[in-house]
């Protein structure tokens, strides 16, 4: 069974990596305007803070399933 495991989990890994990378610039990019606006508001600081968490969860996650860009090249 474990033969049909593998290509599954590479698949699923992949998928994976693609979200973890489109969180990391969501993330970013919320934050940058964030420092470079001029008002404040307290609906940009509360994305940027949903957008923080999704990318953190998203790394423990990784790290939890011992996945990183380097283990799917080879």
């Amino acid at each position: 069974m474990n033969w049909f495991r593998k290509p599954l989990r590479y698949g699923y890994d992949q998928r994976f990596l693609s979200e973890l990378l489109d969180a990391k610039a969501k993330y970013e990019s919320k934050r940058h305007i964030l420092e470079v606006s001029i008002e404040d508001t307290g609906e940009l600081a509360a994305q940027v803070k949903q957008a923080e968490a999704l990318y953190f969860f998203y790394l423990k996650e990784a790290k939890r399933r011992n996945v990183s860009l380097s283990n799917l090249r080879s």
